[in-house]
């Protein structure tokens, strides 16, 4: 599944005629995160483990690198490498119910490398600590209220709302919002790199 989405995240990129891109989950989870199989396959297996971890870094990287607005429709649980998905993103909505969490640290692995870069910015550094440090879950409502999304909406109206919120970028010059973009991303990519040669945990 995330050899799936990078395909699909690069063949966004590149396409010339994107002016929009919505992230959300089928069901009901935006992104439950890695299963333990896939933990046991990277802690057996190094050539396994250096093939999630570049998945990893190619999906995070495209979409720090993506000159269009990215939406996340947080339609439930968006754990572990979904709750870097969702940081990266330009806009946040969550539906009632919805949740983040990072539990990297309670399988005895370093917290995901995006949500250690994107927390203490969005929210604040004490509280993206204690949220990293602690792995729990943050609701919706306190979600918004810490900086880490956007808006709330009922539940099942995440993907109407995002569509409606993309509507705003689709009237503006896409000329700006590039710009704007790199230059936003610039310094995130250069702390991304570096973060990411330091977390020895598998994301």
């Amino acid at each position: 599944m995330q050899q799936h989405l990078l395909a699909q995240v690069k063949s966004v990129a590149a396409a010339n005629d994107t002016r929009v891109l919505i992230l959300t989950g089928a069901g009901r989870a935006f992104c439950a995160g890695g299963d333990h199989s896939m933990r046991h396959e990277a802690i057996s297996g190094p050539r396994r483990r250096q093939e999630i971890r570049r998945d990893y870094h190619e999906t995070m990287r495209c979409l720090m690198e993506m000159s269009v607005p990215v939406i996340a429709a947080v339609n439930g649980i968006a754990a572990g490498f979904g709750a870097g998905l969702v940081a990266l993103c330009d806009v946040v909505v969550m539906g009632e119910g919805a949740f983040l969490s990072d539990p990297h640290v309670k399988f005895d692995l370093s917290a995901d490398p995006v949500a250690q870069l994107m927390w203490p910015r969005l929210a604040s550094p004490i509280v993206a600590r204690e949220l990293l440090l602690s792995g729990r879950q943050v609701d919706a409502r306190e979600a918004l209220s810490l900086g880490l999304a956007n808006k709330v909406c009922p539940r099942g109206e995440e993907l109407a709302v995002s569509l409606e919120l993309a509507k705003v970028f689709l009237e503006l010059p896409p000329a700006g919002i590039a710009a704007t973009k790199r230059s936003l991303s610039r310094k995130l990519i250069e702390e991304f790199e570096d973060l990411f040669v330091a977390t020895s945990g598998t994301p």
